[in-house]
């Protein structure tokens, strides 16, 4: 379900990432906190936290991903040869207006390792990926 829109400009309407191969992390906006977790293989929450970003942190992350360019990221990525199991992710972002839907697996956007950073910025520091 789609957590309601904030009356917040900073905050998402909608914002759900995850990483993963043997073990994974999410990280999702349920209209009142960040939520990080650590997962395992078979999807089991193995670690959680709730985080309340302020104003000023969710400005840099947009910010960042302004100047990533992500808004134009393609749909999916995939590597050119064959590959057996390796790294899968998913980007799903409403914000201001525009939305960002996109994943792949073991293929990423120009910029992905920025994208990372910015989502471990405004994790404080917590693992992703």
């Amino acid at each position: 379900m789609k957590p309601p829109a904030s009356s917040e400009p900073h905050l998402p309407q909608r914002l759900d990432l995850g990483i993963g191969s043997v073990d994974g992390h999410r990280v999702y906006w349920d209209g009142d906190a960040l939520v990080w977790q650590r997962t395992s293989a078979a999807g089991d929450v193995l670690e959680e936290a709730r985080l309340r970003p302020g104003e000023e942190a969710w400005r840099t992350f947009w910010r960042a991903l302004d100047e990533l360019d992500v808004w134009s990221w393609e749909p999916y990525y995939e590597p050119e040869y064959p590959t057996c199991g390796g790294t899968q992710w998913a980007v799903w972002i409403e914000h201001g207006g525009r939305t960002l839907k996109a994943s792949g697996r073991d293929a990423w956007p120009p910029g992905f390792e920025r994208y990372r950073a910015a989502v471990r910025n405004l994790i404080e520091e917590r693992r992703f990926g």
